[in-house]
């Protein structure tokens, strides 16, 4: 991350940022500072650039042509200008939106910022209207200028560049994540001037640590800061992923989107059997596998027991590098009807489960970036509905799509290899194997091949070598994730 600061003070923005994490992550190259003195740029032997307003009033203001002068000075070697485009440019003021999480989120996936930081009584309004892109505040209050307020927001975003923070995750997991504040920390003596750590702590079960400190968080929300509670939601993830290279990528997009992720297995049959109800104030993400291009036909459907009251909806569509069709406008009709409001929908690569070679290793580093970007998206998005209401996204396919019939795929049982376990029947996500003969059942069969992962013996295999070079001849050349709001 590259941040230049226009100033009349650069000592003030070197002094706090060559300190503590922000100063190791200069040593190291994770982030780089380039202060620039706007007096450099006036056209006067005093250096002077203000004046008097017109108009009248209080205070002097900053000239335009100082500050334009310093700005092009930045603009001209950029990596947006290199790509012919404006670089982003922001100045602090009063005015402008407040900075949140959401927005410290947004401009650390930025390569380069420009930061503009006033004094006196403001700068020319003709130069603002030149070169700003966002005009930011750090709260409801005046300062003498916008340097500490860009130092501010340095150290925010900072704490996003990877590399900056020693364990990354603590960028992704701590206050204001959620829209709840962090829970207490303790740390040693494990009793100091008779307070005690709590006990729930020491027992060294992480999942009860997890779920104490959780109710703490809302707890200290609560009492704290009770306006966060209104913004804060559940996020739960709904998916159907017989290999798990949905789950992966559900997963993924969760990290994304909350510290506090609750999953839903709709793989698994006595899941579907259920009615899961969801409130307003909640987001469902639901993920499903492409199957030839459309949702996978399981009897009664995967997401029939879902269902909202005008809750917010992310699609998933994983599928494996060919393309994903109808299926993201089929999840959209299917959902809307159960009252949800689809806000929007990414369709990510994963591993193919006749070509393997084809999505392997995906969903990768690459796609995490993209996933990011995806998930400021939505949180903007969740932050506008509160004024404007939720917005539903278009969906590219056909909600109504003709059903395929699928290319058939061999499949091999080896009896004596089989010791009889019947994980296989369990977990069969169709009830397609037959518990007391272990055959399949071919007209409720997926072709899903869960059967052959999940058996401990490597008993159920499969043959799908003439899809399998079909696909790598017409389909091994990468595909980016795409993402819809």
């Amino acid at each position: 991350m590259k941040y230049h600061v226009l100033t009349l003070f650069p000592e003030m923005i070197e002094s706090t940022v060559s300190t503590s994490i922000t100063g190791r992550a200069l040593k190291s190259g994770k982030i780089s500072l380039h202060t620039v003195n706007i007096r450099d740029f006036s056209d006067n032997k005093h250096m002077r650039v203000d004046d008097y307003p017109y108009g009248g009033g209080a205070g002097m203001v900053m000239q335009a042509e100082p500050v334009y002068r310093a700005y092009e000075s930045v603009r001209r070697d950029s990596l947006a200008a290199s790509r012919g485009k404006k670089p982003r440019c922001i100045y602090l003021t009063p005015q402008g939106q407040v900075f949140r999480q959401t927005m410290v989120e947004e401009l650390a996936m930025e390569e380069e910022l420009i930061f503009l930081c006033g004094h006196y009584e403001g700068i020319d309004e003709r130069v603002l209207e030149e070169v700003v892109t966002d005009y930011v505040s750090i709260g409801d209050y005046v300062l003498t200028g916008g340097e500490l307020a860009a130092s501010v927001m340095i150290d925010a975003i900072s704490r996003f560049v990877p590399g900056v923070l020693n364990n990354e995750e603590s960028s992704q997991f701590e206050s204001m994540q959620d829209n709840l504040l962090e829970y207490p920390h303790y740390t040693r003596p494990e009793e100091w001037r008779g307070k005690k750590v709590p006990s729930v702590l020491l027992a060294g079960d992480h999942r009860k640590i997890e779920a104490w400190r959780l109710e703490q968080s809302v707890i200290r929300t609560r009492e704290r800061r009770p306006d966060l509670l209104s913004k804060s939601r559940k996020v739960t993830a709904a998916y159907f992923s017989p290999t798990e290279g949905t789950k992966k990528a559900a997963e993924m997009l969760m990290s994304c989107l909350t510290q506090n992720p609750v999953y839903l297995d709709l793989t698994r049959r006595k899941f579907r059997k259920q009615k899961h109800m969801f409130g307003e104030q909640e987001l469902l993400v639901a993920a499903a596998p492409v199957y030839g291009g459309q949702l996978p036909r399981v009897e009664g459907g995967i997401f029939s027991s879902l269902r909202g009251n005008g809750t917010p909806c992310i699609l998933m569509a994983a599928y494996g590098n060919r393309h994903y069709d109808d299926t993201l406008a089929q999840m959209k009709e299917l959902l809307s009807k159960q009252g949800f409001v689809c806000i929007g929908a990414i369709a990510p690569v994963i591993p193919h489960i006749y070509a393997p070679k084809l999505g392997a290793g995906r969903p990768g580093e690459k796609d995490l970036e993209v996933f990011r970007k995806f998930a400021v998206a939505i949180k903007k998005k969740l932050e506008q509905a509160e004024e404007n209401g939720l917005l539903e996204a278009e969906m590219p396919g056909n909600p109504f799509p003709e059903p395929k019939t699928m290319k058939p795929v061999g499949k091999a049982f080896d009896a004596e290899a089989c010791t009889g376990c019947k994980v296989c029947v369990q977990k069969c996500p169709v009830n397609a194997i037959s518990m007391e003969t272990l055959e399949i059942d071919q007209e409720k069969c997926l072709n899903c091949m869960r059967c052959v992962r999940v058996c401990p013996e490597q008993a159920r295999t499969f043959d799908a070598s003439s899809v399998c070079a079909y696909l790598e001849d017409n389909y091994s050349q990468p595909r980016e994730v795409e993402y819809f709001i």
